[in-house]
């Protein structure tokens, strides 16, 4: 969990969260927040930025007093080993999702699990959609190798330059501008084997060359693809003590079908352990504001 002093969801409501990263209140569109009362109103004259959609997937913001008073406007909070490097971009996100955090700490865990109880130096993950490499730095810190897979340039190299904001540059992860559907393929054509897969694949989103990752529509092949990296129709070394962590964000896909989807794909293990719950973010209040789904398959080493 992140650390108050570093995050806290202020407040939410009437379509909009309030959410203080550090020492910076931020105002942001919420559509979990729709048809919900805002609990604290006047928190929300506070906020040193503002950000209101002007439809397609852009707006703009509206800066109060500059959100870190750098000269590039960026900031950092921390959560752990990592400083997360966060800045306002063109999409209305800031660099991480906080609901996430739990996840990283969780990775982190069955790292260190399958370091003590397979006596492997260091485990091998796989990061698809890694995003600005919250995930990845979790992983990697905790002692494994990474393959960090986002189809867009730009947020590899924030990821990378959090690798070095949080002096984790040296550790053995490998920064791939690639599509996540293209580099499964090639891994499984490769017989490639992971002992833990993170995957959380965005709603709609595009791959280096424009091509199109539809979650309805390449979600069941991403995840049995991804099945097949653990070794599901060719068993391994790599059988005992893997794990996989599946997110989404996608409109009416709720946990019991995220469940559903990932166990048709992962390995059939005894003892494997599977877990689904709501992504939710707690507000200071105590309310929860929903904000996706996650689900959690481990197997014990044996």
């Amino acid at each position: 969990m992140f650390d108050p002093n570093q995050y806290a969801l202020v407040d939410f409501g009437a379509g909009r969260k309030l959410e203080r990263f550090g020492e910076v209140l931020v105002d942001r569109p919420s559509p979990a927040a729709h048809g919900v009362a805002l609990a604290n109103p006047g928190r929300w004259a506070e906020a040193s930025a503002r950000y209101d959609a002007d439809g397609g997937g852009r707006g703009h913001w509206n800066n109060h007093d500059g959100p870190a008073g750098s000269p590039d406007g960026s900031w950092a909070v921390r959560h752990g080993d990592t400083r997360l490097l966060l800045q306002l971009s063109a999409s209305g996100n800031i660099g991480l999702f906080p609901e996430q955090a739990p996840n990283w700490d969780w990775i982190g865990e069955q790292v260190v699990r399958v370091r003590n109880h397979l006596d492997v130096d260091r485990p091998r993950v796989l990061n698809l959609f890694g995003y600005t490499g919250a995930a990845s730095l979790a992983a990697a810190a905790a002692g494994a190798e990474v393959s960090h897979v986002d189809a867009s340039a730009p947020t590899v190299a924030w990821a990378r330059n959090n690798a070095k904001a949080s002096g984790l540059a040296e550790l053995p992860v490998r920064w791939l501008v690639e599509d996540a559907m293209k580099f499964v393929r090639r891994e499984r054509r490769r017989q490639n084997r992971y002992h833990g897969i993170i995957v959380d694949p965005p709603t709609y989103g595009h791959g280096p060359k424009g091509r199109a990752f539809k979650f309805k529509e390449h979600l069941t092949e991403l995840l049995s693809q991804c099945g097949e990296l653990l070794g599901a129709t060719s068993p391994s070394v790599y059988d005992a003590g893997q794990f996989v962590v599946f997110s989404c964000h996608a409109p009416g896909f709720g946990p019991q079908d995220a469940r559903t989807a990932l166990t048709a794909a992962v390995p059939d293990r005894s003892g494997a352990r599977i877990t689904s719950r709501p992504l939710v973010l707690h507000a200071l209040d105590g309310r929860e504001l929903p904000a996706g789904v996650s689900v959690r398959w481990s197997c014990p080493a044996r």
